[in-house]
């Protein structure tokens, strides 16, 4: 089972740029690096950090191998993350979108009917957005290819709530289990 988790970077980093992306960015970034590291237990997963300043990231890639982020930190950086998007849509069994408004918006918004298009069905969806971004998707489209969807609606910095959290990983153990 497949699982890619896409988040934004934090503002609180580790002074030491040879520090793997999910160790560099700390603060709340620390919440999406526990859910990855749960998901780990039942699924190959991929964390994928968003950040303007270093481009769309892998979780294990040290921020001192951070390539074209002069070029990324343009409309490029928008346009590979939703690359990146659109690839782990189609591959993965599970999907973990937990952006603020305007990053879903640049991403996952402007693409979301091929969002849909590439789900991969029978797919957990867990997005994490303010309730006017989710209101902005229409996420049915999502059920109707089969794909079980959870949503946060995203109140200040917390990025995922803990009872979603705990449903996601409650879906995750049963798929892996079936």
């Amino acid at each position: 089972m497949k699982a890619d988790v896409f988040a934004e970077n934090s503002n609180t980093t580790a002074d030491d740029r040879t520090e793997p992306a999910k160790e560099y960015f700390q603060g709340l970034f620390g919440m999406v690096v526990g859910l990855t590291d749960e998901l780990s237990q039942s699924a190959d997963t991929s964390l994928h950090v968003l950040s303007e300043e270093f481009g769309v990231l892998r979780g294990n890639q040290p921020i001192a191998d951070a390539t074209g982020s002069e070029q990324d930190a343009s409309a490029d950086f928008w346009k590979g993350a939703q690359e990146r998007l659109l690839t782990a849509a189609g591959e993965a069994d599970v999907m973990v979108i937990l952006l603020s408004t305007d990053a879903f918006e640049k991403t996952a918004g402007k693409i979301w009917p091929d969002l849909v298009e590439e789900a991969k069905p029978q797919s957990i969806w867990c997005i994490g957005a303010a309730r006017s971004t989710l209101e902005s998707v229409e996420l049915e489209k999502l059920e109707q290819k089969g794909c079980q969807v959870i949503s946060y609606q995203r109140v200040g910095v917390a990025r995922i709530g803990t009872d979603t959290r705990e449903e996601l990983l409650r879906a995750v153990t049963q798929k892996h289990s079936e």
